[in-house]
């Protein structure tokens, strides 16, 4: 089997940092292991001076051309719902922010012919996510997912075979008819959608493949046996010390302490100031648009805020 990340990248993103510091997890963990990145023609052609740090990894570069038109966010989309057809065997694809924890031995039944892990480790109805997958997903009349199963696609098992061919094919179709009809972009959604027409072939695979260490995520209970830590780099909002880009940007570097430390124990990594939601009418609160005003105001109308808060401090005393 061979394991892929799709890379599209250039000197302004930290994309290709993010990967070769994943990809560099990964093969400390699994000595040998085939590694296959995928990259656009635009891609390949900033691979000079210090963007040449795949030359020190045993890692097979696979250019594809993708059509000129597309920004890199599309391009980086047109390569993964395609990459089924780049890649000979049973691969795991993984995205590019993410750290390996040790070993990786898949041995799925036979019949995960795709396999992924619930977004945010929660069902659709039991976290705080709901009005998001259908804000995206209902305006195409589409269903946010299949069984209240939403499905993330930053860790991917792929066993090769028609079924799992048709997958990929309508994937690609459909997120390319929506980008190019309503200029909707969301490859996820899109997945999710395909995952229903076709009744449900994606199969859910144990939550430490693809542990998503992220706000309102229910990522906790897989933390300790992780084997994939999925950190979303490209959040505003992170608890993971490696969306840093500053540490992102140093594995190009001849020093990178800080970034050794977080490999050498990914599982501790995280920023000084958590905050654990220990029941669900919290999670629930933080759905509602309320929550998000109170935040807005905060963040930007502090002295409308300050107002607000010492009123209902008010309230609450009497």
């Amino acid at each position: 089997m061979t394991f892929v990340y799709v890379l599209v990248s250039n000197e302004k993103d930290t994309y290709y940092e993010q990967t070769m510091i994943s990809a560099s997890s990964l093969l400390a963990h699994n000595k040998g292991a085939k590694v296959t990145i995928i990259v656009d023609q635009g891609t390949a052609a900033t691979f000079t001076g210090k963007r040449t740090y795949h030359e020190k990894l045993d890692v097979q570069i696979r250019e594809i051309q993708v059509p000129e038109s597309y920004n890199n966010r599309d391009r980086s989309r047109f390569l993964k719902t395609t990459m089924y057809h780049y890649v000979d065997e049973d691969f795991l694809f993984i995205d590019g922010d993410t750290l390996v924890c040790e070993e990786l031995k898949p041995d799925f039944s036979e019949d995960m012919v795709i396999g992924m892990v619930l977004d945010r480790h929660q069902k659709i109805s039991e976290g705080s996510y709901q009005n998001f997958y259908e804000k995206r997903s209902k305006p195409l009349h589409w269903s946010a997912g299949y069984q209240d199963m939403h499905f993330n696609s930053g860790v991917i098992w792929v066993k090769k075979s028609p079924k799992a061919q048709k997958f990929f094919d309508e994937w690609h179709h459909l997120w390319k008819e929506t980008l190019e009809k309503y200029a909707v972009v969301y490859d996820q959604t899109a997945l999710n959608e395909v995952n229903v027409r076709l009744g449900g072939i994606v199969k859910e695979m144990d939550g430490t493949w693809n542990c998503q260490a992220t706000r309102r995520s229910s990522f906790l209970k897989y933390l300790y046996s992780a084997k994939i830590m999925h950190y979303y780099a490209s959040f505003g909002l992170t608890c993971f010390d490696l969306a840093d880009k500053g540490v992102q940007r140093s594995i190009l570097e001849m020093n990178h302490k800080k970034l050794d430390a977080i490999l050498a124990n990914p599982k501790i990594a995280f920023c000084s100031v958590q905050d654990v939601n220990a029941d669900l009418i919290s999670v629930k609160v933080q759905r509602t648009a309320f929550y998000r005003a109170i935040v807005f105001m905060y963040k930007r109308l502090k002295p409308v805020y300050r107002v607000i808060d010492k009123a209902c401090g008010l309230i609450i005393r009497k």
